[in-house]
């Protein structure tokens, strides 16, 4: 009894997360907690031109964190969807227009600052395996790969213009 209620309990915590992507052994695709001065450029992607980190990973926004909303990606979520985190200040490559900030979260228990970009918090895909992949995009129909054109108004609705592309075929899951 108890280890299928800790079975449900933690296909509750995948489906919530986007649990339909990759599990948590894939290698973490963030510029990792503690890298100083973290640089944020641009790459070219299938979507087209995405926001990237310095490993050249496409970055995502959240829908539900809107205007930097604190605790909308937690837990299990971090797993799929690793913050952005920097211990210095985040730089913006040529190619990179909007406005870099940050805004402390908790990631795996410990205080971070993860970088946010015209409002949205940065988080890469643990599905991208190398850089300019954008497996994660759309999922849930609230990940969206974030472009130099994303505002702090961008919906993931809008294609050309460089807001956001609308995936034709992504994986489902709830993506929260």
């Amino acid at each position: 009894m108890r280890r299928m209620v800790l079975t449900l309990a933690g296909a509750a915590v995948l489906a919530a997360c986007g649990g339909a992507g990759p599990s948590s052994t894939a290698p973490p695709a963030t510029s990792g907690a503690g890298s100083s001065g973290t640089a944020v450029s641009t790459g070219s992607t299938s979507l087209g031109t995405v926001l990237t980190d310095s490993r050249g990973f496409t970055l995502y926004y959240f829908l539900p964190e809107k205007n930097s909303t604190i605790g909308a990606c937690t837990g299990g979520c971090l797993t799929t969807w690793p913050a952005l985190v920097v211990t210095g200040t985040p730089t913006a490559a040529s190619g990179v227009t909007g406005t870099l900030a940050t805004v402390s979260v908790m990631v795996n228990g410990a205080s971070a600052t993860e970088v946010t970009y015209n409002g949205w918090p940065l988080h890469t895909f643990s599905g991208d395996t190398a850089a300019a992949q954008t497996s994660g995009n759309g999922i849930g129909g609230n990940w969206f790969a974030a472009m130099p054109g994303t505002t702090a108004t961008s919906t993931g609705a809008a294609s050309g213009s460089g807001a956001t592309a609308t995936p034709s075929n992504t994986p489902g899951g709830y993506g929260y």
